[in-house]
């Protein structure tokens, strides 16, 4: 990750928080993780596996449980947008790739099968694959359609 030249050298311990857009601008803006360094408001844009890399084992279920409802307020905006936009609308596309985004991150930290996945708890993973199963299928439904899979005039 490259590092901005503006941004201070950190005073204490970095501080990561979750940023979500204004509701006018979840269709445009995607929510991302923030990590805040020294004591300014600067700060660098963060996955949520850096997020979980940063901070102490204590706080990972804190931070996918937080992740995770983010991803179900997402889910919700979704259905507005599915209920509200013809298919092939730009929105759509924008809304579909954001959960899509979204809904990775939690998966690539939920480790199936992993070394060190069984430290989430189960009611808490299976939320997490709920949530992503719900986020992708929303997805398809907002991209099915648009330019984004076939621009006009291409063939495949």
């Amino acid at each position: 990750m490259a590092q901005n030249a503006c941004v201070p050298t950190p005073k204490r311990r970095n501080e990561h928080a979750l940023w979500f857009p204004e509701p006018g601008d979840v269709l445009s803006r995607t929510p991302t993780w923030i990590r805040r360094i020294g004591r300014t408001e600067d700060g660098d844009v963060v996955t949520l596996g850096m997020v979980l890399e940063g901070e102490p084992l204590g706080r990972r279920r804190e931070r996918i449980a937080e992740h995770e409802e983010g991803l179900k307020l997402l889910i919700k905006v979704s259905e507005v947008v599915l209920g509200s936009h013809p298919v092939g609308a730009a929105e759509r596309g924008g809304m579909g790739f954001t959960l899509l985004m979204f809904a990775g991150e939690l998966a690539s930290v939920l480790g199936v099968g992993e070394l060190g996945s069984a430290s989430i708890d189960p009611p808490l993973r299976r939320a997490c694959l709920e949530s992503i199963a719900a986020a992708t299928l929303n997805a398809a439904g907002c991209l099915v359609g648009g330019e984004w899979v076939r621009p006009p005039g291409r063939s495949y």
